[in-house]
């Protein structure tokens, strides 16, 4: 027996392909929120785990450094290492001299100069006219000109050949601390020196700062890593031109 299927009311048939594409659209866009999603994950998640202790042993993550009493109970706290095949009073040199309108950061120019435009130009040599930095100067990430003029951290303790502790605190109210910059150098003997880089950011630090920070995080770990390998490979090859002791007869 044929039994004709009953058909439905004009209104209730399914509409035609507008639904489809509007579905397909749908998974493109929850494609790519899931792509941005991933990639803000590895980028504010995985690349801080990976770089926040990038080249560092146990022993040198937990151990106090000078400028660790800053900010005693800090927020964050990021601790990077390289070993360099030179002496500490050999490495010393580089570091006093960094600023975007002195020997540069060491990093990558193309970030510094492409995108913000600073003017950046990093030294391949010691100069003897930026070996004068003392407690109350700044090291500049900002050059004369740039919008709000000369700015960047502020020495607040070094020791030649030992270590530069610089306050990161913009915004913040004379007297509080909430952001530091320490190099440390150790002597490692036969291997050189190990160039120790700490961070720390504490209590009372602006909202807007916070953001920047939180956003910025994955670029600043990145071209600190390249600054770390900046200053080895300057240090080793100036270490390597410089003439060995006379031997005396």
């Amino acid at each position: 027996m044929h039994t004709e299927m009953p058909r439905f009311p004009a209104s209730m048939e399914p509409p035609p392909g507008p639904r489809r594409a509007a579905g397909g659209a749908g998974t493109r866009l929850a494609g790519i929120l899931g792509a941005v999603a991933a990639v803000g994950f590895c980028t504010h998640s995985v690349l801080p785990r990976a770089l926040g202790t990038w080249g560092t042993t146990e022993p040198e993550r937990s151990m106090a450094l000078p400028g660790d009493e800053l900010i005693p109970r800090p927020d964050d706290v990021q601790t990077m290492a390289v070993t360099v095949s030179a002496r500490p009073d050999e490495v010393w040199p580089w570091l006093v001299q960094m600023g975007v309108d002195r020997a540069g950061l060491y990093s990558y120019t193309w970030v510094e100069n492409g995108l913000l435009r600073l003017g950046v130009s990093n030294a391949d040599r010691v100069h003897p006219e930026w070996q004068d930095l003392k407690v109350g100067d700044i090291i500049a990430f900002t050059p004369e000109g740039y919008p709000g003029g000369r700015r960047g951290p502020r020495v607040v303790d070094m020791q030649s050949g030992s270590h530069l502790v610089l306050d990161s605190s913009p915004g913040a109210p004379p007297g509080t601390v909430t952001g530091t910059w320490q190099f440390v150098l150790r002597d490692a003997g036969d291997a050189g020196t190990r160039l120790l880089l700490r961070t720390l950011t504490g209590p009372g630090r602006p909202l807007s700062l916070r953001v920047t920070d939180f956003l910025l995080r994955p670029g600043y770990l990145v071209m600190d890593r390249a600054m770390l390998l900046g200053i080895k490979k300057r240090a080793e090859d100036g270490a390597q031109r410089k003439p060995p002791p006379s031997t005396p007869l």
